[in-house]
């Protein structure tokens, strides 16, 4: 009877429910595919839609009124375009039918095995990007590292779990390409220069509002250039050792016999 066990055992493993917190959003895949599913609304924009539908129902006589018009009477009560009838003939507003791909707080059921349904947090998050090192453009080059956090957060998951790999990766990659574009061609001074940064940041920004946030679905709120430090930094690279001002004795590790 082993053979059972493991059946009750796999069984027991399979999800009929996702529950996506007010901290999340989802997304419901069915057969591979995302899918809308019925908006949930919570809070203040539940609240509205209800009071909308009580002034409704107030102006054309209460629910009794309306329920025996719509069974007994020829005439029936018109409402307003955006407003459907349910099977009682009172007035329920479109938005209670709108659909979306991505799901809200709330209580969903799932196949098990056919659909899948995954979240993620769309609270703002600060991600550090490590730094970067510039040569400036100063007769005696320097270096300079430069470092950077992004804060953003998940505006639509739908956009960044389909439209690019491993959105959070490819913020980084991204956000330290555009500031390497955007750092070079400077001299050492103006990395001293408060509105240079502050300048340097601002397009940063606004590169990637232009993707992120319209393709990606990433909100992006501010670009952090949080320490730029002269440096005296050299690559080892697979054509053999840069040195600059560094004999090969000096840069390869002393090794006692």
């Amino acid at each position: 009877m082993g053979w059972i066990s493991e059946i009750f055992d796999q069984v027991g493993k399979l999800s009929f429910f996702t529950i996506v917190n007010e901290y999340e959003q989802g997304l419901y895949f069915r057969k591979g595919v995302a899918i809308e599913r019925p908006v949930k609304f919570h809070g203040e924009a539940l609240e509205e839609i209800l009071n909308e539908e009580k002034k409704i129902i107030k102006n054309n006589g209460g629910y009794i009124s309306l329920m025996r018009a719509h069974f007994f009477e020829k005439k029936k009560p018109v409402f307003p375009e955006e407003y459907k009838k349910d099977i009682f003939g009172l007035p329920k507003h479109s938005k209670r039918f709108k659909k979306d791909k991505v799901l809200q707080a709330g209580f969903y059921f799932n196949i098990p095995i056919i659909d899948k349904i995954i979240t993620d947090f769309q609270q703002e998050k600060v991600l550090n990007l490590g730094n970067i090192n510039v040569p400036t453009i100063d007769e005696d080059s320097k270096g300079v590292i430069v470092s950077c956090n992004i804060r953003y957060e998940l505006l639509n998951f739908y956009k960044a779990y389909t439209s690019v790999f491993d959105y959070e990766a490819s913020l980084k990659d991204y956000t330290l390409a555009i500031l390497a574009k955007n750092s070079r061609g400077k001299t050492y001074s103006e990395w001293k220069d408060k509105d240079k940064i502050k300048d340097i940041e601002e397009k940063i920004e606004e590169d990637l509002r232009g993707l992120v946030t319209n393709k990606w679905g990433l909100k992006i709120h501010k670009i952090y250039i949080t320490d730029n430090v002269s440096s005296d930094v050299h690559r080892l690279m697979h054509e053999g050792i840069n040195l600059s001002s560094k004999t090969i004795n000096e840069a390869l590790p002393k090794v006692e016999y």
